[in-house]
């Protein structure tokens, strides 16, 4: 069965060369006329159709298959421009939010070492209350003299206040 669709397609690739030498007998052209390099194309175009079965060449083809590559081509640069882009436009986003995280884990920082534990706070807050409670207590029994006048002894510190400062001059 396979020898003899081999012997089908050799005849038909026959029937073909003898049907494209005549052809080219008929521009008066020789194959032997043509230069190694095409030679070595025809060669690899006869392989590539008995490969692929394909015995007829239409141009139109091979312009369809040209334009829709072209068009890939330019399709897919226009995506990776854009992608491009974009891939820009996040990295300048991502810097710009590494930025902040960083200022604001500065500022984070500068936060917590000026804070104060809760615990601290409230000893603080029981010493100093602690603290008043204690002066209004040492004022309540403190007994200003019925005679003590408060103005008077203001003059009298500020002037000896002059007098030292006359002094050290």
């Amino acid at each position: 069965m396979d020898n003899l669709k081999l012997q089908e397609e050799i005849n038909g690739l026959k029937t073909l060369g003898e049907h494209l030498e005549s052809q080219i007998k008929l521009v008066s052209f020789e194959l032997c006329d043509l230069p190694d390099d095409v030679l070595l194309l025809l060669d690899k175009s006869v392989e590539i159709q008995a490969q692929s079965h394909l015995h007829e060449f239409n141009l139109n083809y091979l312009r369809e298959f040209y334009y829709t590559k072209k068009r890939d081509f330019i399709e897919n640069k226009l995506i990776i421009a854009k992608q491009a882009a974009e891939l820009k436009k996040l990295k300048n986003s991502l810097e710009e939010t590494e930025k902040e995280i960083n200022t604001l884990e500065k500022f984070k920082d500068k936060v917590n070492k000026r804070l104060i534990p809760d615990a601290a706070l409230q000893r603080k807050i029981v010493n100093i209350e602690g603290q008043s409670k204690a002066l209004l207590d040492r004022q309540k029994n403190l007994k200003e003299p019925e005679d003590f006048n408060i103005e008077a002894m203001i003059d009298k510190v500020e002037t000896l206040e002059r007098r030292k400062k006359t002094n050290t001059k």
